[in-house]
């Protein structure tokens, strides 16, 4: 086996694939959106944090395992991403805090790109390598958001603790036939409550436009910063326009966007979702909506998820990915929620000793997602959820 590990920029960070072309990682990232070579350079741009890559070969030169990696010094802002932080709010104990992150550091998923083989021997060498450039204990190397099948992967190759339940991760499917199938999928009431939120939205004489980021960001900070500031966020339209500049260095056409507004107000929008179509999914990323436009007439669900299951038929988006958070609302308009999983690939990890704890966090955790019954008919595959019991 060889073992590659790519180095960035010492001046400047920069995105490196362990010698690969754009164009074979992301032939490795396949399906995998936040894998992708545009996805990482972006993540370069907004942490200011050189991206690497582990890649192990097997011994006839093909990529066997892949994962970009990159410092956690520069993600202090980056709270979700803080594995100390997840940890101690789970009761559990704390890990080196600086180390590298394995995956990217945004969007909430990160994946082990296999090549031709899953060879399970080669992926353990994997984790040496990682464990190497680690220090072998002194630093942190650290998964998160993996999900079930990944952090399967990386205990049957020699991770030696139980995974850590993270979040809830939202998927929501969308049916072949349409905003009309969709719909059926619903109950009586429900199919009733979001007609209702439709109808309000219309004869708010509101709607909803899809474009490229490019031809209209300009217009989005106040929005952006607004829905910060409702959460304790001291943020600037200026400082999230910049943001949105890097989205667009990184990603060009590929970032699009749904904007809600007035009917003769384009430029001056009660909110966005900025997301990312890759095969048949629907990645969204960022929303923002200004209170001081907001009407309460469901400016966020309309703009967010119906207009894009309205689109599916055009688009041929099949799933929706919306993430961790807000669980119960994404639930109540048909997402599925699957688990989402930390996993500390560290020689000598402190979870290592920690299995009992884990476990108590993890069936707490579980036990929060059915006790709400919007929450609980939502699960997707049950036995993901108890993969590590």
């Amino acid at each position: 086996m060889m073992t590659t590990i790519g180095g960035g920029g010492a001046e400047r960070p920069s995105s490196s694939f362990a010698g690969l072309s754009d164009a074979e990682w992301n032939l490795l990232a396949g399906e995998r959106f936040y894998s992708t070579a545009a996805w990482q350079r972006y993540c370069t741009a907004e942490t200011n944090t050189a991206g690497d890559v582990v890649l192990v070969r097997d011994r006839a030169g093909d990529v066997a395992w892949a994962a970009p990696v990159r410092e956690l010094s520069g993600l202090a802002g980056w709270s979700s991403y803080r594995w100390n932080d997840q940890l101690a709010r789970a009761g559990l104990p704390e890990l080196a805090p600086h180390g590298i992150l394995v995956g990217p550091a945004e969007g909430f998923q990160t994946h082990l790109l296999p090549g031709h083989s899953r060879d399970l021997a080669a992926l353990a060498e994997f984790i040496d390598a990682v464990r190497d450039r680690c220090g072998r204990g002194q630093r942190s190397a650290v998964a998160m958001f993996l999900d079930t099948a990944n952090a399967r992967l990386l205990v049957d190759a020699g991770v030696a603790h139980v995974p850590v339940l993270l979040d809830a991760d939202a998927w929501l499917p969308i049916p072949a036939g349409g905003w009309d199938e969709y719909l059926a999928t619903f109950g009586k009431k429900r199919r009733h409550t979001i007609r209702a939120e439709r109808r309000k939205f219309a004869d708010a004489d509101l709607v909803v436009t899809h474009a490229a980021l490019a031809d209209c960001w300009q217009h989005l900070g106040q929005a952006s910063a607004s829905l910060l500031r409702k959460y304790g966020d001291d943020a600037t339209s200026e400082e999230e326009l910049a943001c949105m500049r890097r989205v667009l260095d990184a990603l060009g056409n590929r970032a699009r966007v749904a904007v809600c507004h007035s009917a003769d107000a384009f430029e001056r929008p009660s909110g966005f979702c900025i997301y990312y179509e890759h095969r048949d999914t629907v990645f969204l990323r960022w929303a923002g909506f200004d209170d001081t436009r907001l009407r309460g007439v469901y400016e966020y669900f309309n703009t967010v998820y119906y207009t894009q299951i309205d689109r599916a038929a055009a688009t041929g988006a099949r799933w929706i990915h919306a993430g961790p958070s807000a669980t119960q609302a994404k639930a109540l308009r048909g997402a599925q929620l699957r688990p989402s999983w930390l996993v500390d690939l560290t020689a000598g990890s402190p979870l290592s000793e920690a299995s009992g704890r884990i476990e108590e966090h993890n069936a707490r955790m579980l036990a929060a997602v059915r006790a709400d019954p919007s929450t609980a008919n939502a699960i997707a595959c049950p036995d993901e959820w108890t993969a590590f019991a």
